[in-house]
């Protein structure tokens, strides 16, 4: 019981530090097709990038959760269908915040080289999808290196 505890506890942190990264750069980068980023000083656009990293790392975690109550799984398999879920819900769940961010509490907005789908940026609708998914994959190999379920 103990082993499955490490390996839990493991995996959650490897996961929530892995998005944290993931994200951090992903960020760093999109940031600068929002109106405002580019002119920001680096000792404000920096700290900015370290919230909102925090933010999406908590954001993958949460949907990371809610597919293991829908699985009732708390470290479920990497398969096609569990990915997939965990990719549908996290895109609905960013085109809903992402909506309502920008046409809705007007936060934010975006430069003209945004690539955007219906009004929404391309890129931040993607970004927990892709972030996720690569999290889980890094934290399910770093946590079960030995050989067990490869959450």
């Amino acid at each position: 019981m103990e082993t499955k505890r490490k390996r839990q506890i493991s995996f959650f942190s490897a996961l929530w530090v892995t998005a944290f990264f993931l994200n951090f750069f992903w960020e760093s980068l999109h940031g600068l097709l929002y109106r405002d980023h580019p002119a920001m000083a680096a000792s404000g656009y920096v700290p900015m990038m370290v919230e909102m990293a925090c933010y999406d790392a908590f954001g993958v975690s949460g949907l990371y959760l809610l597919v293991s109550l829908i699985l009732r799984a708390l470290l479920w398999e990497n398969t096609v269908r569990h990915l997939a879920l965990f990719t549908l819900l996290a895109l609905v769940a960013a085109t809903c915040f992402e909506y309502a961010a920008v046409h809705v509490l007007h936060a934010w907005s975006y430069l003209p080289s945004m690539p955007t789908l219906s009004g929404i940026g391309l890129l931040p609708l993607l970004q927990i999808a892709v972030t996720g998914l690569s999290a889980i994959l890094a934290a399910g190999r770093i946590s079960f290196s030995s050989g067990g379920r490869s959450a």
